[in-house]
């Protein structure tokens, strides 16, 4: 799974973070590709914001584009998002991440990267962060 934040990071062509995440996120992409649909909101969210309606939906077009699977956050996800946050809010997971859980937990996927410290926490997963400290 990739979190939105380091989507951010490779559509920022300006980003300090843009260099290192770019070969990580083109490689993830080669082996296959989580994302929920919180994740494709926030992307969204940045591109436009960040970009303008033009530029950034032309982003967004992209982004969307790549062989990734979407988990849908449906009824299901949500209640299963709600074990997570409580199984995991004193580790300062909140609301989103507990989603990304419930994603990886659904789908069966134990990795995740982000650049998100409180999901490095997290004791069944592996986040890896691409950005060197």
């Amino acid at each position: 799974m990739i979190d939105s934040n380091i989507w951010a990071y490779y559509f920022d062509a300006d980003a300090p973070e843009h260099e290192e995440v770019v070969p990580e996120v083109e490689r993830a992409l080669r082996e296959g590709t989580l994302i929920n649909t919180v994740v494709a909101m926030e992307v969204a969210h940045f591109l436009i914001k960040n970009l303008g309606s033009v530029l950034g939906k032309e982003k967004l077009d992209v982004f969307l584009s790549f062989p990734f699977i979407i988990d849908d956050l449906d009824s299901d996800l949500v209640k299963i998002a709600i074990d997570e946050l409580c199984r995991y809010s004193h580790l300062g997971i909140g609301g989103r991440d507990a989603t990304l859980l419930a994603s990886m937990r659904r789908r069966r996927v134990n990795q995740i990267m982000t650049h998100d410290e409180a999901l490095k926490k997290v004791p069944e997963i592996k986040a890896i962060n691409p950005i060197r400290p």
